[in-house]
């Protein structure tokens, strides 16, 4: 923790003994250790002795005026997890009919249709010895509202609790079960313009199912405020079953509208699309730097006057009948392939597409908040989704004399712009634009009976994320310094997480290898 006494601060770590006094309080011992302040002086009988809740309320109430906020706290271990298990059953059943109506020469409607029925039951039993959990919040509930002392009671109870690992969970039990219908389905309206051009127009509709988060975590926050009200045990929000629906995430949906035209003559062929989707319910998983987030992501048609992207959990709710798509997908493709020469063929494609939420979002189709680690989702493009995209690709198979055998020079390239690496937005986890070469070189019998090829991926070596997050229990939300400088420096408002460490899953590095192919 960080204590400041009057202008001067310095950090003491606060250990629980795993034991209480006669009287029934938690017990920290604080470190003997602490750097000296830089400014004002360090109150002595604080360091090296046994620290209680009761020492500071009385500490604060003789005029020491002693400010607490949460830095870090070690804990001694001393519970394990003992087998918690989620057991998931799942049936479904589904019926379709897929058929192709030819209204006129060259005029041709495709039609199918897809019902599908889900269903899924879980049960969750939960073993964990970890006593030290309801001792800390017996000891500190009483003080999370405290303007005083209030962060660092915060601070204690969710690190000890973090992820729900506490012992009042020990020996209970909880069910759920889920339950959907959906129709699916597409229609394609094509045309036959000429023999060489196709122009078509469709609609489809698809579905993924929902389900449940397979972690206690998701039940609730060491420090739950989704009512309005604190709430710190699992007696306080009504049992653990209480809770169960906290798990599920609801299926999501997507409608799709696409128009193009193909067209192929000889050597040459052109594709060109347009398209438009809108995702409802869509479903994003996220680490947060303590525990995975699974969440539905839908929109408002109500303006939340920038309550969507707040620090709050239970602000920016909307009415069930204004929640609409939150995820829209559009732009175009182009894709082209020519043949110059025996033997030789080029192709290239471009994608340039707008994946973004929207505006106004919110969690549920019930319009219940945004989980506040996504604050940064709405009017963004999504995590992965480049604006655009450059393919090309040549392959040379040149005949060897007339033995049968032939050649492979084959190169491709993929030109993408910048996009963010992190599913919460975080600016941190932005990824430039890139260029990927490969190549492949080898020799085919006839009838490639056999092959031997040289190959090569990334060959320019180019370094680049391919998903960036949270580094675990590295948190942003304290000033690192003893003045809280690097806070001031660096506020949440304009810099989101700018104290906070990151962890990233690099593309793997040039590679390169013999791959020999045959047929028997």
């Amino acid at each position: 923790a960080i204590v400041t006494a009057g202008s001067g601060s310095f950090p003491i770590i606060a250990v629980p003994e795993g034991k209480t006094d006669p009287a029934g309080e938690a017990v920290l011992r604080t470190s003997s250790t602490a750097a000296a302040p830089t400014v004002g002086s360090r109150p002595p009988e604080l360091s090296g002795r046994e620290l209680r809740y009761s020492d500071l309320v009385a500490t604060d109430a003789v005029g020491m005026g002693l400010n607490l906020d949460v830095d870090h706290v070690a804990f001694a271990a001393n519970w394990k997890y003992d087998g918690t298990r989620f057991r998931q059953k799942e049936e479904n059943w589904a019926l379709f009919t897929h058929n192709i109506v030819h209204l006129a020469d060259g005029l041709d409607l495709t039609l199918g249709l897809r019902y599908t029925n889900e269903s899924k039951r879980l049960n969750a039993a939960f073993r964990n010895t970890n006593t030290l959990c309801p001792a800390q919040q017996a000891a500190f509930g009483g003080l999370i509202t405290n303007p005083a002392l209030g962060a660092i009671a915060q601070g204690l109870i969710s690190l000890t609790c973090q992820g729900n690992q506490t012992s009042e969970l020990d020996g209970k039990t909880l069910s759920n079960r889920l339950k959907e219908d959906e129709f699916t389905g597409t229609a394609i309206l094509s045309y036959k313009v000429t023999p060489d051009l196709l122009v078509y127009g469709s609609y489809a509709r698809g579905y993924k199912a929902g389900g449940f988060n397979l972690d206690a975590s998701a039940l609730k926050a060491p420090i739950d405020v989704t009512t309005g009200v604190p709430v710190i045990t699992f007696a306080q929000a009504g049992g653990v079953q209480a809770l169960a629906n906290r798990l599920k995430f609801d299926a999501e949906i997507n409608n799709a509208f696409e128009v193009g035209a193909k067209y192929s003559t000889g050597p040459f062929s052109l594709n060109v699309a347009g398209f438009i989707q809108r995702f409802s319910n869509f479903q994003l998983n996220t680490f947060n730097g303590t525990v995975f987030l699974v969440q539905n992501i839908n929109a408002c048609g109500n303006d939340l006057n920038g309550a969507d992207s707040d620090l709050s959990n239970v602000t920016g709710s909307c009415p069930k009948d204004k929640v609409q798509a939150g995820v829209t997908s559009k732009g175009v493709e182009v894709e082209a392939t020519i043949a110059p020469a025996r033997n030789l063929t080029v192709q290239s494609g471009l994608t340039y597409v707008q994946t973004k939420y929207q505006d106004n979002l919110v969690g549920t189709r019930n319009g219940a908040p945004l989980d506040s680690a996504l604050r940064l989702l709405p009017s963004q493009y999504m995590s992965n989704a480049p604006a655009t995209t450059v393919t090309s690709s040549v392959t040379w198979t040149p005949e060897i004399g007339d033995t049968g055998f032939s050649g492979l020079f084959y190169v491709d390239g993929r030109l993408t712009s910048d996009y963010n690496t992190g599913s919460d937005k975080l600016p941190q986890k932005q990824q430039d634009g890139f260029f990927l070469l490969n190549a492949r070189v080898g020799i085919r019998a006839p009838e490639s009976r056999y092959s031997l090829e040289l190959w090569a991926q990334n060959l320019t070596n180019t370094q680049y994320t391919q998903v960036s997050f949270n580094s675990p229990y590295q948190a942003s939300t304290s000033g690192v310094p003893a003045t809280g400088a690097l806070l001031n420096t660096f506020p949440a408002n304009l810099y989101p997480a700018g104290t906070q460490i990151f962890s990233s899953f690099l593309a793997e590095p040039r590679t390169y290898g013999v791959t020999l192919r045959a047929k028997f």
